[in-house]
């Protein structure tokens, strides 16, 4: 299983085959297939580096290896002259990829390119050659289609295949098209074309739906548009075909609309699935029935028509919480996979590893030689320790989920990968088969996806000093001090996290969240603690800000600035909201003010900042979606769609069931527009007295969601001149210290005075704090004596200052010490609060 390297043109391809024409808004787009290439034809490598290095490409003389079962490249040559060959066009593309890494400082990557080439490029000073050590290199996660861009172009599809071909891919899923699939297989069931248009969910939500989580939301969806998602996933899968790749295709496993034993009749028999977030889920066709096997040939029938065939199918049966009834699994499991072989003899079963997902019943009925378990939490469990034992000897490939819903965190658990990977790899008996890259949005942390893939061409292991070291010269372009000392921090510090707090991902910001004074998370299923020191993280814009004036103009660097500083941003959030919390419970409504002014004030920095970054516009989001509709009404349907995926997520039940804002993201108009709306709202109702907890949130998303005012498609201003105002605001900022002061027991009585101790840290990166005081607010009756120095002249970045004080009574009855406020001023009179606490 080495790809398919023999198509497009030794696959069967069917109907995809006949050129035919499609009606779109009264022209003709005409359905071609793509051009048939040999086995042996590097012609579709020789076309991505015509579109990837379109000065240069003339350079490169591309060979291809016969296959032995382990994809490899070579790269030799003379200066204007190189040489590269491999076993595929996508294997030609990583070495490719591998010299612009290695000899020339420059790179590719999902959040922009550095290909700043001489004239004529170099001869490496030594033959660069790779190898694969395992044969599944899988990327994108069941999400991706909704999370990533539901309404993407063929020229953002292109250059995404490009980009994981560079990487070393061979196995793509792909979502797309599978609306079309439905709709033709279950018009032969005797449902009507406007039946099934309200069955399928409108685009971002469709991934939803191919897991049996949910149907119908957003619709009905247009004929049209079905065709026109068809037409562009054929594109899709017919590049992959001719790279050398695997189209990994949705499988059929059992599916249904409402109503199917009465259209079928016979010995149709479902499964009710209940419900999932709030949302009805499709009913589920017992597959030990004669209608499985014919709805399931008739969608592996319509899906080759469409698509053609592939040798990897994706599935998963009973997906988070599905209800098997009384149909036994394995049973279940063996009547899926019979039906697989029936219609793809050989295909591998593709199957998420993810909560309970494969079960051993599922395992035990099929062939295991013929699945490969994609899993979703090696990386994030530390009990996860022996997966041959778990999936009984089932090939299965490290995989990472190091980004839920689209968040835009900066991090994933990389020293985990280069930890256990080689070691799992390499142990006796090991089923580890490949790699899996699977964040649910695709278009964020860059460093994750390169490293990850390259542990599948390393044949030992990787020294993550070295990896950021080199990844900050071809990611910038050259050598450079400060490069090399921020990406050192990123590698420390969000980079740096480990599986055993049972994440795999970064915390997502406040700013996104519901408001509430208690907020630790905006997804209801994110980490709510930092999971790395944000202090630390802090110096890596000051070293991107400081990177040589040469190396700032690709825009690798102007993704990066704007990334760093936004997360600078992101992570005062979890800074300031407990300092307002701690000014409204001790009643300071002049701090109160203060801190949420510059909350609002910090959120307004950050929009502006992303404002200047195309990826983090919201304006482009939306653009995209109502440029995929025909009329008016339908932009405005599309448009909903992409908003509400990205807020409400559904209606009100699913919204409160913990959905809502699962995919927030720090975009420009997000940021400026819903967020801030929120947060100002929720403080102007407590500095009023009134309760926020009468607030309707989902109204009010609800109406943001249903509205369509423009916002900005392409960026606006200097990246590195707003990163430059984010470093320089907060440097100058007070309200960056966490005060926390403790009482060593719970009320100060006649004969047993109190020790408060109170503790200080300074969690400002770039600047130290000034005249630090640190007292107490006691009420009448009592008196703070300190026991040790009160006042610091400075303190640095990541310091704690610790004073005691002696709390005694002087005439009053035994007092909580609850009652006691803690207070911390800095210079130019900046105030922290905090209640004592005692225990």
């Amino acid at each position: 299983m080495d790809g398919d390297r023999h198509g497009p043109a030794g696959v069967t391809r069917r109907g995809v085959l006949a050129a035919g024409a499609l009606a779109l808004g009264g022209s003709a787009l005409q359905a071609r297939p793509g051009q048939a290439y040999a086995a042996d034809d590097p012609a579709p490598a020789a076309a991505a580096l015509r579109r990837l290095l379109p000065d240069h490409h003339d350079q490169f003389t591309l060979r291809l290896l016969a296959a032995d079962g382990t994809d490899r490249f070579r790269v030799a040559g003379r200066t204007g002259q190189i040489t590269v060959e491999g076993t595929s066009p996508a294997v030609l593309l990583t070495g490719v990829h591998t010299y612009l890494r290695r000899t020339v400082q420059a790179s590719l990557s999902w959040t922009g390119d550095q290909l700043t080439l001489p004239g004529r490029l170099p001869a490496p000073a030594d033959e660069i050659t790779g190898a694969t050590n395992v044969p599944h290199r899988f990327v994108l996660n069941d999400t991706d289609e909704g999370y990533t861009g539901p309404y993407r172009d063929w020229d953002t599809w292109q250059r995404e295949l490009d980009v994981l071909a560079a990487h070393g891919v061979n196995r793509v899923l792909v979502y797309a098209g599978a609306d079309a699939v439905y709709h033709d297989t279950f018009r032969r069931f005797s449902y009507t074309d406007a039946e099934l248009r309200s069955w399928i969910p409108a685009p971002a939500h469709q991934p939803w739906w191919l897991l049996q989580n949910m149907s119908g939301f957003g619709g009905p969806v247009s004929h049209r548009l079905i065709e026109r998602r068809a037409e562009l996933a054929r594109r899709i899968v017919d590049r992959v075909r001719e790279l050398g790749m695997t189209p990994v295709l949705p499988g059929y496993f059992g599916t249904v609309p409402d109503d199917f034993p009465a259209r079928y009749g016979g010995d149709a028999t479902v499964v009710a699935q209940g419900t999932w977030c709030g949302f009805k889920r499709p009913d589920w066709l017992d597959p030990r029935t004669t209608a499985f096997g014919e709805v399931a040939a008739a969608f592996y029938r319509a899906q080759s028509d469409r698509f053609g065939d592939s040798t990897m199918y994706k599935m998963d049966l009973l997906h988070e919480g599905g209800d098997p009834g009384d149909v036994p699994v394995g049973e279940a499991a063996g009547a899926v996979e019979a039906a697989l072989r029936k219609a793809h003899p050989g295909a591998v079963w593709a199957i998420l590893g993810w909560q309970t997902n494969p079960p051993r019943a599922l395992l035990d009925a099929v062939d295991r030689t013929r699945m490969l378990i994609v899993d979703g939490l090696c990386d994030r469990f530390p009990t996860v320790t022996d997966r041959e034992s778990d999936w009984a000897g089932t090939p299965y490939a490290y995989g990472s989920i190091w980004n839920f819903g689209g968040h835009t965190s900066i991090g994933a658990n990389a020293p985990d990968w280069v930890e256990w990977y080689p070691k799992w790899r390499d142990k006796d008996g090991s089923s580890l088969a490949g790699i899996a890259a699977m964040p649910e949005a695709s278009d964020n942390n860059a460093p994750a996806l390169a490293l990850l893939t390259d542990l599948a061409w390393t044949p030992g292991t990787i020294d993550l000093d070295d990896w950021f070291a080199a990844y900050a010269v071809s990611r910038y372009g050259g050598v450079d001090r400060h490069a090399a000392a921020a990406w050192h921090t990123l590698r420390a510090t969000a980079y740096g996290t480990s599986r055993a707090d049972s994440w795999s991902e970064a915390p997502d910001g406040l700013f996104g969240a519901r408001p509430s004074l208690t907020a630790t998370k905006a997804a209801s299923w994110s980490p709510e603690n930092d999971r790395y020191d944000t202090t630390a993280f802090d110096p890596t814009l000051s070293e991107l800000l400081d990177v040589r004036e040469e190396l700032r103009h690709s825009p690798a660097y102007r993704y990066d600035v704007v990334d760093v500083a936004r997360q600078v941003l992101s992570n005062r959030s979890r800074l300031l909201l407990p300092q307002i919390k701690a000014a409204h419970d001790t009643d300071d409504k002049d701090l109160f003010d203060t801190l949420t002014r510059a909350w609002l004030s910090w959120m307004n920095l950050l929009d502006e900042l992303l404002s200047t970054s195309r990826p983090h516009l919201l304006g482009r989001w939306l653009a995209e979606a109502r440029a995929w509709g025909a009329d008016r009404a339908e932009q405005d349907r599309l448009e909903y769609d992409a908003r509400s995926i990205l807020t409400t997520w559904g209606g009100r039940e699913s919204s409160d069931e913990g959905l809502h804002d699962y995919a927030n993201r720090e975009w420009a108009g997000l940021v400026g527009g819903l967020y801030r709306t929120r947060w100002q709202t929720f403080f102007d109702t407590v500095s009023r007295g009134e309760d926020p907890d009468a607030i309707d949130w989902f109204a009010l998303e609800d109406a943001w969601a249903h509205a369509h005012e423009t916002h900005p498609a392409e960026p606006d201003g200097s990246p590195y001149a707003l990163a430059l105002r984010v470093r320089d605001v907060l440097a100058g900022s007070p309200y960056q210290s966490t005060l926390a002061a403790k009482a060593d027991r719970g009320a100060v009585t006649r004969n047993r005075p109190a020790v408060v101790t109170l503790a200080l840290t300074h969690r400002n990166g770039f600047a130290p704090a000034h005249e630090v005081t640190l007292s107490l607010k006691v009420p009448a009756g009592l008196a703070a004596r300190p026991l040790g120095p009160v006042e610091a002249a400075e303190l640095a970045p990541g310091a704690t200052f610790t004073a005691r004080f002696e709390i005694r009574l002087t005439g009053a009855p035994d007092t909580p010490v609850g009652r006691l406020v803690a207070m911390a001023t800095q210079r130019g009179g900046a105030r922290t609060v905090a209640p004592v606490r005692h225990g």
